[in-house]
This record gives structure tokens, sequence and C-alpha cells, in this order.
């Protein structure tokens, strides 16, 4: 179990990244140092010249590339929407950036003949939804388990997150087990709203006429505060579900059930308006990095709409409709859970009728997927976003995969 409550929340996740990498540093070198020491006693020579051996150019080289490169799985379908097989490496063309990026390595992987290097984890999201989702998925997922007796293909474990705290069951392909876990998850106290659905439209903070309400009276400074809460909760959640794979063999399958978060930007944070904004593109640039980094894919499904801007390709909040052209602004965008799972190469569907048919779609990504790997390049500038597109040579394919990542001087 993990207890949100227990844990700081990161509000500015590249200076807690930051502060984190110090201590970090500090522990290397303190290590290293120990190292050295020990090396000196037991080499009369180094001793005496009280000089450290530099590592050599070879070793360097080796160890900045295993730092830069980026592995993505690469789901590649064919017109009647099923995984192809027995790609070679010369099909496929990586783009980074909209120019051809040389390719590390291509492996085929076929999750049904080593089931044990995929896992699947759903959470049920009880911090967004005051518990519609939860009853919706407790029903759904209940038939879902209820068809068959035989051993789920893929190991699936339950993740419950509220304003309470975390806990996440053991992975398991029994489906009575599951089943079990489910029930008592749904039994669990689940968060209230901010505001009722009439005050607040989509994720724009409104008056009764429908207008965005931009007073700053404490009514609405408390909706804003409450939502801000909302949002670093599911975050956290959310950060530390994806740092959990980094110990498990294989690729993860992360299935986010629910709304998703809200999202203020006037509001939030910081100095002013651009305060948040500032926090949604450090939150974005973390947990690319970070759902790079464990091999997992971010898929997403609502019964009713996700928490998102209404008017896509505007300002979340804003009397203006000036299309996001700074990083800052389309992190606005991009950190709304679809917008997420999206960039991660998974789905996400809204308003879902049928949760097996939805669960079937996200199960087909591990049944065959090509593992890609290439060496990032080297940002002029911390963070710089870069695009990524796969292409495959061949008629009719679509290709799903991660979109973007953030490359570093």
């Amino acid at each position: 179990m993990n207890n949100l409550d227990t844990q700081p929340v990161c509000r500015m996740p590249r200076i807690c990244s930051i502060n984190a990498g110090m201590v970090w540093a500090a522990l290397f070198a303190i290590a290293a140092n120990g190292l050295a020491i020990a090396a000196d006693a037991q080499d009369p020579a180094s001793t005496a010249s009280g000089q450290l051996i530099p590592r050599a150019k070879e070793d360097r080289e080796r160890m900045e590339q295993a730092s830069r490169r980026i592995v993505l799985n690469v789901q590649v379908t064919d017109l009647s929407n099923k995984p192809m097989s027995g790609l070679k490496p010369e099909d496929f063309t990586l783009l980074d950036n909209h120019k051809p990026q040389t390719i590390a390595a291509i492996r085929e992987i076929d999750g049904q003949a080593s089931s044990a290097d995929a896992h699947v984890v759903l959470v049920l999201d009880a911090i967004n939804d005051g518990g519609s989702a939860i009853g919706h998925l407790k029903k759904d997922l209940g038939k879902f388990l209820s068809q068959s007796h035989e051993p789920l293909a893929y190991p699936l474990s339950l993740a419950f997150v509220s304003n309470g705290g975390f806990t996440e069951s053991q992975p398991s392909t029994d489906r009575a087990v599951i089943a079990g876990e489910l029930a008592e998850f749904a039994r669990r106290p689940h968060s209230s709203d901010c505001e009722p659905a009439q005050s607040i439209e989509g994720s724009r903070i409104q008056n009764s006429s429908g207008q965005p309400n931009l007073s700053h009276g404490s009514r609405t400074q408390e909706r804003a505060s409450c939502m801000d809460e909302q949002f670093a909760r599911s975050v956290a959640a959310l950060r530390t579900l994806i740092v959990e794979q980094q110990d498990v063999r294989g690729r993860a399958i992360l299935v986010w059930a629910g709304p998703g978060w809200p999202l203020v930007a006037a509001y939030g944070a910081g100095p002013g308006p651009e305060g948040h904004r500032g926090n949604y593109r450090d939150v974005l640039v973390e947990l690319m990095t970070s759902l790079h980094e464990n091999q997992v894919t971010l898929d997403a499904i609502s019964w009713g709409d996700f928490e998102h801007p209404r008017e896509t390709r505007k300002p979340v909040i804003s009397v203006d409709a000036n299309v996001p052209s700074t990083p800052d602004e389309m992190a606005e965008e991009e950190i709304a859970l679809p917008e997420l799972a999206r960039l991660s190469g998974g789905q996400a569907f809204a308003r879902e009728k049928s949760f097996a048919d939805s669960f079937a779609k996200f199960m087909t990504d591990v049944d065959r997927f090509y593992r890609v790997s290439f060496d990032s390049a080297v940002g002029s500038t911390p963070d710089e976003a870069h695009s990524i597109e796969v292409k495959v040579d061949r008629p009719g394919v679509t290709v799903r995969t991660s979109t973007t990542y953030f490359a570093q001087p």
C-alpha cells in the first residue's frame, strides 16, 4: 500500500527532480570516492600519484549513448485492424522532428508466447469521478471476468486511487481473485466533485450564464484550489504507478478508468496565469520521460466525457481564442488524460458502452508489437520537444507509437 498523504506532492517536478538528482549525485560521489580510496589502498602507484585514472573515451561514449537510448513499443495493424507479423528492419523508417533517424534495433515481440514479459494495471480513479465510473467499471469488468473460467492471458492488478491514499492488488491471472479485489475496492469511499456540473463545463470554470468566471472571489478560488489538488493527487498516483514498473520485467499497459483530472490554468499555483502553465509543462516532461524509461503505455477509458478543454486548441481558461503557440500553452492540452495516453502510444475511449470491447483492444497491443530503439538527439535547450513518427513500407497499414520525447543538451 502506498499512501499519498504520507508523501509530499511535487508541485514543480523539474525542481524536485533536480533536488533528487543532487542527493543521488552526492551519494554517487561518496561511493565513487570510497571506491577510489579502496583502489588506492591496493595500488601503490596510484597512492603515490594521488590521481584517478580517467575513464576511457569508449566507456564515456557508451555511457552517454545508453542514457540517450529511447525504446518505442510500435503497433502495426493491417486493413482488418489485426497486428502484422513478419516485418523486417528495412520495412521501418523513423523520423525525429520530420528527419530520418538511424534505428538502433528492431525486435518483434509475440506477447502470447512470453506472457511473463507483459502485464496490465487497471486504475480505478476515485479522485475525480465521484464514484460513477467505478460503478460502471465494477459492473462491466464483472461481466468480463465472468465470461470464462480460463485464466487471463496476462497478469492483471487493480490500483485504487483516492484522496485517502493509494492501494494496489497483487497481479493475478485468476478471474475470481480479481473479481474479489474489485468488489472490495468498489466499497471504498470516493471523492466528491469540486463543483456541480452546471457550474463547470468541461474543464472551464464558468458562471451561471455559461461564460468564464474570471472573478477572484473566495468561491472561485476555493473551486480552483480543489481542482488543483485533484490534479496534483492524480499526477502523484500516476507517477508512482509508472515508476513502480521499473523493477518489473517487460512491458506494462496502464489503463486509467475514469474521466481524468481537471485542468486549471488561470488560477493555479505560481505568480499569475502563466504560473500553472509552467507547472503543466514540467509535469508533462517528467511523465513522458518516465513512460519511455519504464516501458509503460497509458490507455484511458471513460463512461462519459473526459476532463478536457471543450474547445480544443485553445487555452484551458481564457477570454480569447488564441491558438496555443508556446510550449506551456500546448502542455495545457497535452497533459489531459486522453491526450497523454495518445502521446504515450496508447488509446483513449470516451462514452464507452462496453468495457470488454475496449479491454480487448488494449490487450491487442501486447499480443504482438515491435520494439524499436533509437538514440535521442541532443537538445539545444533543456526539455526540447521532439516529434516521433514511425512509418512502415507496407500498403494500408496503421502505425501507432509514442509521438513525443524531450531532448536534453
